[in-house]
C-alpha cells in the first residue's frame, strides 16, 4: 500500500485561545457546544475499520460526550478554537491510535478520519528495524511536509531529536516498508521513533540544525501509536528579536481570541481572574504585574502561566483548548522571546 497523507485538519493551524485559567482559579471551564463527526479508518488502505471501535479524546477538558457505532462516532461538547487528538482503537486488528490533530474553530466538523495503526504494521517495522518495542513506551509515526504540504525528501536524521530520549529516527519507503540503513526521509516524507517515553512529545532543537521544524505537541501513551506532522523549512530556526509588548504581543491576544474570552461575559475573565479587554496597559497590569512571577515569569520564562497554560499538556490543565500548537508556534516564540528580554511594556 502506499503512504497514507493526512485526511484530518493540517496539524499547522494555528487556534485561538479562552478561558487562560490561574492556579488558584475556581472551577473549571465549561464544556463547548460543538460537534465532531467522523469514521475509525485503516491508516494504509483509509478504509473504515469493519469492527468496532473505541473511540476517546485527549486535549480537550472537560472531557467531550462521545458515542460510536462500528466505525463512526460523533464527539460533542467541544469548546470552539480548540485543537484535540483523537484515540482510537479497534482491538484485536488496530492498535490504539492518536490521530493528528483536529482542529475546530467556530463550526461544527464533519467526515473526520481518525485513523488506526494495524498491527501487523507494527509487527513490520519493529521486525524491520530490529527492534522489541516495550509495553511501557510509545510509538511515533511522523511524517517530514514542505510549505505546501507535500512529504519532504532528504531531511537527515540528526534533524530529529525526541527530548527524553526515544530509539530513532527509523525511516520508511514510499509504501511503509522500513530502510534499515537510511539516513535521511524518502520521498514518503515517513520516520518512525520506537520507545517513546509517555506524556507528551515535540521535537526538539537539534546541535547544528541544517531545517526549521514545526511538530505540533503531541501525546504518548503505554502501547499507542501517535501520529503526527512537522513541517520543514530550509535553515536553522531564528527567534524574534526587540519583541515589543505593544507591537507584537498585545494584538496575538486580540486575533487568538484571548480579549473575547477573557473581557465581558467570556468564561476567562470570572474563571482565571484575568481581564485582557480595556487595552494594551491594562493587558501588561494584568499580565505582569497583577501577579508578579506566575502569568509571566521572566527568571523561568518557559514556566509562565501565558506560556503553559495555553500549551499542550497531558493530562490537560484546566484550560478548554490547545492554543499554541507547539514550542515552534510563531506566537509561542514571540512570548517566550518578550518575557526573556524583560517583558518590557514596550
Amino acid at each position: 500500500m502506499l503512504a497514507r497523507s493526512s485526511r484530518l485538519v493540517p496539524l499547522l493551524l494555528t487556534v485561538a485561545a479562552c478561558g487562560f485559567t490561574d492556579d488558584d482559579a475556581g472551577d473549571g471551564p465549561l464544556g463547548g457546544a460543538l460537534t465532531v463527526t467522523g469514521a475509525v479508518v485503516d491508516f494504509e488502505t483509509g478504509t473504515p475499520i469493519t469492527s468496532a471501535a473505541t473511540v476517546t479524546t485527549s486535549g480537550l477538558s472537560p472531557a467531550p460526550r462521545i458515542t460510536s457505532q462500528g466505525a463512526s462516532f460523533t464527539i460533542a461538547g467541544i469548546p470552539e478554537n480548540s485543537a484535540f487528538q483523537v484515540l482510537a482503537s479497534a482491538p484485536p486488528t488496530h492498535r490504539a491510535t492518536f490521530s493528528e490533530s483536529v482542529v475546530v474553530t467556530d463550526a461544527d466538523l464533519h467526515d473526520v478520519e481518525a485513523m488506526v495503526v494495524s498491527e501487523e504494521l507494527v509487527a513490520r517495522l519493529a521486525s524491520g528495524f530490529g527492534i522489541t518495542p516495550t509495553a511501557a513506551t510509545g510509538v511515533l509515526l511522523l511524517q517530514l511536509v514542505d510549505d505546501a504540504g507535500e512529504p519532504a525528501a532528504n531531511v537527515q536524521g540528526s534533524n530529529l531529536v525526541i527530548a527524553g530520549g526515544a530509539i530513532g529516527p527509523r525511516f520508511l519507503a514510499p509504501d511503509l516498508t522500513p530502510l534499515p540503513n537510511a539516513t535521511a526521509t524518502t520521498s514518503s516524507g515517513w520516520a518512525v521513533f520506537f520507545e517513546v517515553p509517555t506524556g507528551v512529545v515535540t521535537l526538539a532543537q537539534a546541535a547544528n540544525a541544517t531545517v526549521t521544524l514545526d511538530m505540533p505537541t503531541s501525546p504518548i501513551h503505554p502501547g499507542a501509536v501517535t501520529l503526527a506532522k512537522a513541517g520543514v523549512k530550509n535553515g536553522a530556526p531564528v527567534l524574534p528579536a526587540n519583541v515589543s509588548f505593544v507591537r507584537d504581543i498585545y494584538p496575538i491576544f486580540t486575533y487568538r481570541g484571548c480579549v473575547a474570552c477573557h473581557s465581558g461575559g467570556g468564561p476567562g475573565k470570572d474563571l482565571g481572574g484575568l481581564h485582557l479587554d480595556g487595552g494594551s496597559n491594562l493587558a501588561y497590569r494584568e499580565l505582569v504585574l497583577e501577579r508578579p512571577n506566575v502569568r509571566v515569569n521572566p527568571a523561568m520564562p518557559e514556566q509562565s502561566l501565558v506560556l503553559r497554560y495555553p500549551s499542550r499538556e497531558d493530562p490537560p490543565d484546566r484550560h478548554p483548548n490547545v492554543t499554541f500548537t507547539g514550542p515552534a508556534d510563531p506566537d509561542y516564540l514571540k512570548l517566550l522571546v518578550w518575557i526573556r528580554e524583560g517583558a518590557k511594556n514596550n
